[in-house]
Formats: structure tokens, sequence, C-alpha cells
């Protein structure tokens, strides 16, 4: 058996593919894979610096929103005005008997709950029952929602006849609390 490396032109060929072929195992096994981590780690500087530059301009908005907030408040058409919790609980009521008035629905009971202090407001609150056609009821309820000032209708209870003792148009008795909002920039809670 002969085991020599062949020599001349065909030990020239078979050494220069061995070499290819270690070149071509270098590549796979160790460049490429440092070259794929290379750009993962690049792409991952890029995004990590275009997140700071957003980061950074948010920063520089900071002063002015704080600037802003701190600023007094003016009343808005969503909040109740008034000079104090009395006098818009009135007005929160005068608006509550137009939008009954409006929707043809009677207010058999209005009763003022206490306010009570949330943050920067006042929270107004109206205890209201009235007893109406299911329609007028609905009508009610939506010019609530839908009025101004912004107001807010919890704690819903509504009783009615049972269906079989019940006429198309009897009336629902329903009682509501609303909750409407006034700034507390004035200080007064009386």
């Amino acid at each position: 058996m002969d085991t020599a490396l062949p020599d001349g032109l065909r030990g020239r060929l078979l050494a220069l593919a061995l070499t290819v072929v270690v070149i071509v195992v270098a590549w796979l096994a160790c460049v490429q894979p440092l070259l794929e981590w290379h750009a993962a780690r690049a792409e991952a500087l890029d995004q990590r610096s275009l997140l700071l530059q957003r980061m950074t301009a948010l920063v520089a908005t900071l002063p002015e929103l704080e600037r802003q907030s701190s600023g007094e408040h003016a009343p808005t058409a969503a909040l109740l005005e008034g000079a104090s919790d009395a006098i818009a609980g009135a007005a929160l009521q005068s608006a509550v008997q137009g939008m009954a008035t409006t929707a043809g629905a009677e207010l058999n009971s209005m009763e003022m709950l206490p306010a009570e202090q949330r943050g920067a407001y006042h929270r107004i609150g109206l205890r209201v029952a009235t007893a109406a056609p299911w329609p007028v009821l609905i009508d009610l309820l939506r010019q609530i929602e839908q009025g101004m000032p912004r107001m807010l209708i919890d704690d819903v209870q509504l009783r009615a006849p049972p269906v079989e003792l019940r006429a198309a148009a009897s009336p629902i008795s329903a009682a509501f609390t609303i909750v409407a909002f006034r700034t507390a920039a004035s200080g007064a809670k009386e």
C-alpha cells in the first residue's frame, strides 16, 4: 500500500483544495458568526441611539408641560360654574330640571349629595327620582349623558310592575345619581 503524498501538479491541486476547504470551514465556523454578531450589536446600538433622541426630545417638553399644568385652569363648558359648591349644585339642579322638562319627564325628587374633594376638583352629586314611560326615561338619560356641563350617571335603580300587569306606556320608577365636577380653585366648599 502506497502512503506517500502525491507530488507534482496533482499534489499542488490537492494542497490547493485542502487549503480552500480549511478557509471555507474557518469562515463558516468563526468569521461569519462574528460578522453577524457585530451587525446585530450595531443595529441594537442604532435603536438605542434613536430611543435616546426621542427621550431627550420628550424631556425637553417637560418644563412646558409642567408650566401648563401648574397654571390656573380656566373653567370650561365641561365643568360646573359657581363660586361655591352650593351655587354649582343649584346650577346642576336647574340643568337637570330643564332636561327633564325637555324629555317630558316629571321629577319626583332631587336631593343634593355632599360635595367631595377629588384632587383639583369638587364632585357635586344629585340623587334624582322619577317615574316615566321607558322612551321618556331613555331620552332623559341620553340628554343628561350628552349635556353640558358634562355629567355622569351612576347607581341606576329601575322598578316596574310585572310584564303581565303592565300597559305599553306604564311608567317605570327610576332613581339614579348624577355627578358633575367644578374646579376647586376658589377654595370655597359651602
